[in-house]
Formats: structure tokens, sequence, C-alpha cells
């Protein structure tokens, strides 16, 4: 395909992924309530009025500098796994952006669904916009242990 790990040779970079994304997308929506709160407080109460629009705009900034930075989002480091391109390279700006665009289009119209569907099918664990960007989300532990060979 390109370059990604082999779901048959290197099943361990699969392994209790789906698992895993659940647990991580849980703690990165209540780190980003949490900070989406504070940032309320922190305007007087203002933020509150218009929370949902301003917890987008957190979503946003939490999960496209998360995965510029680090390939993975806090809730995805908690869980041990990150994001991967092309030729088994962590993600850059580009992918990072282009990732969370895709990702929030998905979340707002009944893509999401498909991109469930698709994880749950698919031999790599790949969702929609995973997919169309040919990356993966693999077990960090794997990855490295791999990587020290």
């Amino acid at each position: 395909m390109t370059d990604l790990p082999d779901p048959i040779e290197q099943a361990a970079y699969y392994q209790d992924v789906n698992l895993k994304r659940v647990i991580a997308w849980f703690i990165d929506s209540m780190a980003i309530t949490f900070i989406t709160f504070l940032i309320s407080l922190l305007t007087l109460g203002i933020g509150f009025f218009f929370f949902a629009g301003l917890w987008l705009i957190v979503a946003f900034f939490y999960r496209f500098l998360g995965l510029t930075i680090y390939s993975s989002t806090m809730g995805m480091r908690m869980t041990g796994i990150e994001y991967r391109q092309k030729h088994d390279r962590p993600f850059d700006g580009l992918y990072a952006l282009l990732h969370t665009i895709g990702t929030m289009i998905a979340y707002a119209t009944s893509l999401q669904i498909v991109s469930i569907i698709l994880m749950l099918i698919t031999s790599r664990k790949q969702g929609l916009v995973d997919l169309i960007l040919a990356t993966v989300v693999v077990n960090r532990a794997a990855r490295q242990s791999s990587d020290e060979m």
C-alpha cells in the first residue's frame, strides 16, 4: 500500500487499536470540555453563551496541535497509540491539518458512522479519513520495539 505496517506480519501494531481509540476519544472529549469550561470562566462567564462554538474551536486546536507535535492527542498518548502516515512517518503539520479537518467533517455528518464501520472491518483498522489520507493508528510500543531491531 504505502509502506504502512502489514496487518498480518505485524499484527501487534493493530492489536486493540479500536478499543484504545474509543478510550482516547473519551479522554480527549473530557479534556476539551474542561479546557472550554476554563476559558468560559476566564471570560467572566461570557464563554458559556457560546459554549458549543467555543468547544468546537478548542477541539480543533487541541487535535491539530496534538497531532502536529506528537502525532497523537493526549488521550492517544495515554492509551499508547499514535498516527502514522506513508512510509511509517509521524504526522507533519499538513497531515495533522487535513486529518483534523476530515475528522471534524466526519463528526458533523453521518460519515462518522461509515468511519466507525470501516474501523471495524478493515485489516488496518482505518476510518474513512485514514483511508483517504493513507494513514493508520498503531500501538506505539509495537512500533518502538520494531525500531530497536
